[in-house]
């Protein structure tokens, strides 16, 4: 690796025959018109002082000459600014050529073509092939074949109007070039064969800032790939295309996300994302294509969850599109479990029981939002809960049945919420608070189960006794306005924008009837001469109909339906223990049963003594320890001196009791390790969980 301080456009752009490459393994082009304003206001800053300014630094990688004399640069991190200052240029070009300035021939000639090359090798730069096409529609003057929703073509629009701006102020184009000549940068060449460039770049992007994990992964997976133009063909666009919504790549990060929870069945957040899979990639020893196909096949899938999909019927699409309504994306997981099933095994699912899976999922979290069930517990549920159902593997002869058992079973909050108390919150909750249920309720009561009449846009939700009461209102009990006013039975929908409006009922409901094409909603109240809190109470309740009728789940009662509650646990889940119950252990081959993990520490450490006396004492004397944290502590000695919670176990030998399930478990193991056993000999087992804590992300 070799590092210089150099000007950005006489020492690195403005070389003659040189090519920059950007591979396929790095994102799209994403500066944003901040990013770019940002620039400018440097350059414009330039022009102002005449100071030189420190652009950033470029990382690359020599290749292959392309042609005759020609150095190819593999663009290793950096490619934003490069690609932005290439905008840059040729905007500047353009506004030269229409005030008379002749710096665009240097422009052209010296920074965005090599002019004595080959045309295959004229342009300079290479961006990855979707970014391609429009830089090139760009540099050929086409800018109306280019696509306006790129960065590209909008940043490029961007530096052209700023420049605009420049010359009506008497900057003509020359001096800003002259200003871009003072922008330096650090270069930094990795050897091929010598730099590894996916630590390098991963070291570079360590505080997390720019890349996402999907960026990451993708550069993890294609970076160092003999044959990553294909790896990326084949797969990798097929995965951002199906889930990429414009230039939008949440999802892709989300269905990373998802997919790692999918395939370990344990919680991860965003910042465990990247180290989460890198773990897995190597663990479960997938090769880069395997693990690239396997994405692809998930990601179409997930791409149904989030997109719909022709793939899958149409009431499985509006189950999907339910879930994406109301937010309640903590479910993929499972769902990935279920389709997955679905594709590779129709003999214990089909598509009827995958719709009445849906609908069951559907109606659970419909339940939970109205009845306010909190949402903490809802990504450790979904988690763990395919794990749960079907490790009894014949539940998958079963498998709605075993789903409706399961979580009409579970003895946590986690519970599916009854009938009644469905019915009543539905009368009775504050629905308005949560915009998307509130919205999904009132579309789905007046759409049903046929054709949709109704979309979401653009459409009001209305108080029809209003949020303020005028004097129109006053035979309304102000403590009765607060309990009834955000309720099911008091909300409405329309094109009318009312402010939160005060006006009378007879003034709302002809604002409904002109502006509302809601019939079962509205029919009750466009047919009362007043408004009162019985009305309301009222149509609470035929709209509560409504929504339980459609939402109806009845408890399946079949004794043949069991489930697995003990979990075999090795010393190496160490990290997965704390809140774990524990039932027995097993060492050397013989099962101890015990509920308490220092009393199994206790118990180990009477059966090492048995099998190797004296080594025990041995370590006692020596005051024994072993870095269970950061912290020093003393963990084995004669006295229990130093000790938070001694607890002697033989005369003369005291143990350290105030521990965590996670500390015993780590002391068991370095136990072993001294009286040079291997950890293989130990396992132990736990109730499985019934997942009930807090699993958000921690960002």
């Amino acid at each position: 690796m070799d590092a210089h301080k150099l000007w950005m456009l006489r020492d690195f752009i403005g070389t003659n025959k040189v090519l920059f490459r950007i591979p396929v393994y790095q994102r799209n082009y994403d500066w944003s018109d901040s990013n770019c304003n940002r620039l400018l206001d440097d350059v414009y800053t330039i022009i102002e002082t005449g100071d030189k300014h420190f652009l950033g630094t470029i990382v690359f990688m020599a290749a292959k000459s392309g042609g005759f004399a020609l150095q190819e640069y593999i663009i290793i991190d950096g490619q934003q600014r490069l690609t932005t200052l290439m905008l840059i240029l040729k905007a500047l070009s353009v506004v030269a050529q229409s005030v008379g300035d002749e710096c665009y021939h240097e422009i052209e000639e010296q920074y965005l073509h090599n002019k004595y090359c080959d045309e295959e090798f004229k342009v300079k730069l290479k961006p990855i092939k979707t970014d391609n096409r429009q830089f090139l529609l760009l540099l050929n003057g086409k800018l109306d074949e280019m696509d306006e929703e790129t960065h590209i073509y909008q940043n490029f629009i961007l530096c052209k109007e700023r420049f605009e701006r420049w010359c009506s102020r008497g900057i003509n184009p020359s001096a800003v070039l002259d200003a871009l000549t003072k922008l330096e940068i650090v270069e930094i060449v990795l050897t091929k064969g010598e730099d590894d460039p996916q630590v390098i770049f991963e070291s570079i992007n360590s505080t997390g800032l720019e890349l996402s994990n999907a960026d990451l992964i993708r550069n993890y997976l294609l970076m160092n790939a003999d044959d990553q133009e294909r790896l990326y063909e084949d797969y990798w666009l097929f995965i951002e295309k199906t889930l990429r919504n414009k230039m939008d790549y949440s999802n892709l990060d989300d269905f990373f996300m998802q997919y790692i929870v999918y395939k370990t069945s344990k919680p991860v957040n965003s910042r465990q994302l990247y180290s989460s899979f890198v773990k897995l990639f190597k663990d479960s020893g997938y090769t880069q294509e395997s693990i690239l196909e396997e994405l692809k096949y998930y990601a179409e899938i997930f791409g149904a969850f989030v997109y719909g999909s022709k793939a899958y019927s149409e009431k499985i699409n509006k189950y999907l599109k339910s879930l994406r309504l109301l937010n309640q994306t903590t479910c993929y997981p499972f769902l990935l479990h279920v389709f997955d099933d679905y594709h590779h095994h129709n003999d214990v699912i089909d598509e009827a029981t995958v719709e009445k899976i849906l609908h069951f999922i559907l109606s659970y979290l419909l339940r939970r939002l109205v009845c306010g069930v909190p949402s903490n517990t809802l990504r450790g549920l979904f988690t763990y809960l395919y794990k749960r159902i079907f490790k009894v593997s014949s539940n998958k002869k079963k498998y709605y049945e075993s789903l409706n058992k399961f979580l009409f079973t579970v003895s946590s909050k986690d519970v599916v919420p009854s009938a009644a108390e469905f019915e009543r919150s539905l009368q009775r909750a504050n629905i308005y608070g949560n915009n998307a249920l509130c919205r999904f309720l009132l579309l789905d009561i007046e759409n049903g189960d046929g054709k949709e009449v109704l979309q979401a846009e653009n459409l009001t939700i209305e108080h029809i006794m209003p949020q303020t009461l005028s004097a129109d209102w006053n035979y309304i009990n102000p403590e009765e306005h607060e309990q009834y006013l955000h309720t099911l039975g008091n909300l409405s929908v329309t094109g009318y924008n009312s402010e939160l409006s005060n006006k009378s009922f007879k003034e709302k409901q002809e604002i409904i009837r002109e502006n509302s094409k809601a019939v079962v909603l509205n029919s009750d109240v466009l047919a009362k001469d007043s408004w009162g809190i019985v009305d309301i109470q009222v149509r609470a309740k035929r709209l509560a109909n409504i929504v339980l009728a459609r939402y109806r789940i009845d408890k399946v009662d079949d004794d043949s339906i069991e489930f697995e509650y003990i979990d075999t646990m090795t010393l190496d889940d160490y990290d997965d223990v704390t809140g774990k119950k524990l039932v027995s252990f097993k060492l050397f081959g013989e099962t101890y049963r015990q509920n308490k993990f220092v009393f199994m520490l206790f118990d180990v450490i009477k059966l090492l003594d048995k099998r190797q006396p004296g080594k025990i004492e041995e370590l006692a004397r020596n005051n024994y320890s072993f870095n269970a944290t950061k912290r020093k502590h003393v963990h084995l000695n004669t006295n229990g001196e130093g000790m938070r919670g001694p607890w002697r176990v033989a005369d003369g030998i005291y143990v350290e009791a105030n521990l965590s399930a996670w500390s015993c478990i780590r002391f068991i193991q370095n136990l072993l390790s001294v009286f040079g056993y291997d950890k293989a000999q130990f396992s132990f087992n736990v109730v499985a969980e019934e997942p009930s804590e807090s699993l958000e992300d921690d960002d």
